[in-house]
């Protein structure tokens, strides 16, 4: 993983962009290991993940669940935008992290087998299964956050990163460059139930699901957005102006929700996307296959 970047808090905040331009997105409120997270005055979040590749790994989803949780927790008017860096999106799990952390505790309970009175280790290494059921939960919460989402596709998104960017209410994406995959098929691995149940739920047209998902199709943006896996394609010097537009159109007084009531746009988008948050919630991830890599 990269160094952590030194801590900020509640400090203007501005961050290139992929054209290198410079975009000011308000004050940052989270600053930790690549992951900023930044308001404007007006409510609208920023989070950006810069941290090369952003793959899945402990690290990245320790920052995105602080994150988060800061927007879970703060009032309205508010909403988010999750963006990456460069050429990625989120170029999805961490595979090689994870197969060591597997390792790790293998050796472990080979250890504990062979010398049943050692005394077990303080912090036991976290596996893959208990690692994907972890991030399971993260974009469960991300699902059904109590404000408006959207992803800004800044570059590749794939596999992990995909289900990141499909756990967002809105996914507005670059043109030009970069590609929406789910590389299951590639890997020789399954998609497992919480992962599987994002997929019928965001994108329920069987026929997208067969070509997305067991012909690994790689979907540009153009694509993406005829098959119904984006909402909008964009230059990329248009990408976050545009994705800010569309999480601020979702503000309760812009759409004249006279009573609205957060937790209870929360519980409706956990009944329009019951199976899939009951999955994240629930279901066990099967072990890590060598095949993967």
């Amino acid at each position: 993983s990269p160094s952590p970047l030194p801590q900020q808090q509640h400090t203007s905040r501005t961050i290139t962009t992929t054209t290198n331009t410079m975009a000011t997105f308000g004050k940052s409120v989270h600053d930790a290991d690549g992951i900023t997270l930044c308001r404007t005055d007006d409510g609208l979040f920023t989070l950006t993940m810069n941290r090369g590749e952003n793959r899945w790994n402990l690290g990245l989803l320790n920052q995105l669940n602080t994150a988060i949780g800061i927007v879970e927790k703060a009032e309205h008017p508010k909403a988010l935008v999750v963006q990456g860096s460069g050429k990625f999106f989120s170029n999805g799990l961490d595979l090689e992290w994870m197969l060591a952390q597997d390792r790790k505790a293998a050796k472990q309970n080979e250890q504990q087998r062979s010398n049943p009175g050692a005394s077990s280790p303080a912090t036991p290494p976290l596996t893959s299964t208990k690692f994907i059921e972890k991030l399971w939960k993260l974009l469960a919460k991300l699902l059904v956050l109590n404000c408006r989402t959207v992803a800004a596709i800044n570059g590749h998104a794939f596999g992990a990163g995909l289900f990141l960017a499909l756990c967002c209410d809105y996914r507005v994406m670059r043109t030009r460059r970069g590609y929406c995959n789910f590389p299951e098929s590639s890997l020789g691995m399954p998609l497992s139930p919480g992962f599987a149940a994002i997929v019928k739920d965001k994108l329920p047209d069987r026929r997208l699901q067969r070509e997305a998902v067991l012909n690994g199709r790689r979907y540009g943006s153009t694509e993406a957005k005829s098959v119904g896996m984006i909402d909008e394609e964009v230059p990329v010097e248009q990408l976050w102006e545009t994705a800010a537009e569309i999480a601020r159109d979702g503000y309760a007084h812009k759409l004249k929700l006279i009573n609205f009531n957060p937790k209870q746009f929360s519980k409706l988008k956990m009944e329009l996307y019951a199976e899939a948050y009951f999955a994240l919630n629930k279901a066990k991830a099967p072990p890590l296959l060598k095949s993967k890599l």
